[in-house]
């Protein structure tokens, strides 16, 4: 009796789910997740340590799977010509370098930049004002970019080699240090500007070739190339630093070394000091979804956990004041975190002429002929 009655409930049983199937719409069947490729152009360190968290971020938010795609360049021209050839959807160069004559990327017809949807951002109204009301990533009244970080190009120090703090950029230029530093080879300006201000000038002269006395600036440049124990491009490498006595940096090599047991601080010089930020963009290529990901990813790295990082792990300031509970006193005070007064009292990067480019290019060229 079971055995009969079991038979018979298993074939109703398979004949309504046979006909389950044939009547099951297309549409209950699992949808496939969707996956897409973010392409980020920026600088090292910028990026690899928050693919895993942001893509956790998108598959919760948004059901995709992306793969972020890195490529870190050496250089500033690298940025232009990614969003140019469409080889990347999000950039972080210098915040001025879609101004940049020969960068220019807002022509008309022939725009390699794309305008940032601000509600996408929220995290952007709550930035330090010295970095939201700046205007250079805005054309025609419309953000283009995001501020992520801020650094000085900075004068460090050994406190193991160098007794006191420098309080002048001259210390480069004192005989007892010679082939005892590090500097910037690979963006000219910014030893030109270092070179005038030892020299007396102002912020309002040095991005003007025009307001320099050339023949002077060449001279002093001259000496500071020429007695270089290296020149750096792209980040001043940290394994010399227990050789080295001074530095240039951005921020990051000194924070790096100190990681690896070193002593370095970044002194404040009293002729004051450039500040760069850099700035997320978005490449004009960059359509639907991929769109929506840069966006995401731009207000992921405004995070209070991420712009901690920006201190711990790569030597420089936030430019959110909320980091979280992650940092010590020493270094908010160090990295001058939530503090809008001190960035208002550096010269941050501004757009330069042809003209002023081209001559500050020129002289570095000269001044690197002598250490030959």
């Amino acid at each position: 009796m079971k055995k009969t009655l079991w038979g018979v409930v298993s074939t109703t049983a398979a004949v309504v789910a046979a006909s389950a199937l044939l009547l099951t719409p297309a549409c209950t069947k699992k949808a496939e997740t969707q996956k897409e490729t973010l392409r980020i152009t920026c600088w090292g360190g910028y990026a690899k340590p928050y693919v895993e968290d942001f893509q956790k971020l998108v598959k919760d938010k948004y059901s995709v799977d992306v793969d972020v795609e890195i490529f870190n360049p050496t250089d500033q021209d690298e940025f232009f010509q990614a969003v140019k050839d469409d080889k990347a959807d999000l950039i972080s160069p210098p915040i001025e370098l879609p101004k940049i004559p020969r960068f220019f990327s807002f022509q008309e017809g022939k725009q390699y930049l794309q305008p940032v949807d601000v509600n996408n951002i929220p995290n952007l109204a709550k930035m330090m004002e010295v970095f939201r009301n700046d205007q250079t990533p805005f054309y025609n009244g419309v953000r283009y970019g995001v501020p992520y970080n801020c650094g000085p190009y900075g004068l460090a120090f050994n406190r193991d080699k160098v007794a006191a703090a420098p309080t002048s950029w001259n210390v480069l230029w004192d005989p007892q240090y010679a082939g005892q530093y590090t500097i910037n080879n690979n963006f000219p300006k910014v030893n030109v500007w270092i070179s005038a201000l030892a020299l007396g000038y102002g912020y309002e002269d040095i991005f003007d070739i025009n307001n320099l006395d050339r023949a002077k600036v060449q001279e002093k440049l001259n000496a500071l190339a020429k007695n270089a124990k290296s020149l750096w491009d792209g980040a001043a490498n940290p394994e010399e630093f227990p050789e080295l006595a001074l530095a240039t940096t951005w921020g990051f090599a000194a924070q790096a070394a100190n990681l690896k047991g070193g002593n370095w601080r970044l002194a404040t010089p009293a002729e004051g000091g450039t500040a760069w930020i850099d700035c997320w963009y978005i490449g004009s290529g960059a359509k639907g979804m991929t769109k929506t990901l840069a966006e995401e990813w731009i207000n992921f790295m405004l995070e209070p956990a991420r712009q901690a990082d920006v201190v711990k792990s790569q030597g420089v300031s936030p430019v959110m004041a909320d980091t979280g509970n992650t940092l010590n006193a020493e270094e908010k005070a160090m990295f001058h975190v939530g503090d809008d007064a001190y960035f208002k009292t550096v010269a941050l990067w501004r757009v330069l002429s042809d003209e002023t480019e081209q001559a500050f290019n020129a002289m570095w060229e000269a001044a690197k002929e002598l250490r030959q």
